[in-house]
């Protein structure tokens, strides 16, 4: 792989445990961490705060076009603003599953997401880090698990951050998310070719971190 640390991708549906293991790998290798869905919920706040209007046109691209968005630490800037707490509302949550299927959004968003990885040493967590962002990525993994078992992660999220929704609609959310993010014509969830799948299944996270770690490690051998 040369002198450079490499660039990581990790992958998958919500609730498959991407965010925790990305962040506990980047912290175990000593990397710097992207988690990019931030980035686009970073953009939906924007957009549902400014009141513009969320179709493709001239308005979009004439907003987005000076945006300035930084996701570092755990913490998303948006125009130098703290917006960390701000974008984990349901409803940005929501505004951003369909932001996320328009073209002036993802040609804005990727092209910083690619800047965040040029140097190496980083980990990029997301639904298509490892086919659009980063196609030559290093190392790729694909976190997959079973519904009821994403489900009852969210619920337990939610609930964390004092959100009570009940299981089967939090299921039924995740149902339609997985609808939309695998059918949408730009950049659709799906598993690179060269990623390690791995079912989270039932599995502690810290089962599954050692197993991307010493994956990492082995691949850089």
């Amino acid at each position: 792989m040369g002198a450079r640390n490499p660039v990581i991708t990790i992958d998958g549906p919500a609730g498959a445990g991407k965010s925790t293991v990305a962040r506990r790998l980047a912290e175990r290798l000593g990397y710097r961490l992207v988690a990019t869905g931030k980035m686009y919920r970073a953009v939906a706040f924007g957009i549902l705060r400014d009141r513009v209007p969320q179709q493709e046109g001239p308005a979009l691209r004439a907003y987005l076009a000076p945006l300035a968005i930084r996701v570092a630490d755990g913490s998303v800037w948006l125009n130098g603003e703290d917006v960390t707490a701000a974008v984990q509302t349901q409803e940005v949550a929501q505004a951003t599953s369909d932001l996320t299927t328009l073209r002036a959004v993802r040609e804005k968003v990727t092209p910083l997401q690619r800047r965040e990885a040029a140097a190496g040493g980083v980990v990029l967590e997301g639904r298509d880090t490892g086919t659009v962002v980063c196609p030559d990525a290093e190392v790729k993994f694909f976190l997959t698990a079973s519904l009821p078992a994403r489900a009852r992660r969210r619920h337990a999220e939610l609930l964390a951050q004092a959100i009570a929704r009940p299981l089967a609609a939090v299921r039924e959310e995740l149902r339609a998310r997985d609808a939309q993010d695998t059918t949408r014509a730009l950049a659709p969830l799906r598993k690179a070719p060269d990623a390690i799948e791995l079912d989270t299944t039932d599995r502690p996270v810290e089962d599954v971190v050692g197993q991307v770690v010493g994956l990492v490690r082995e691949a850089r051998r």
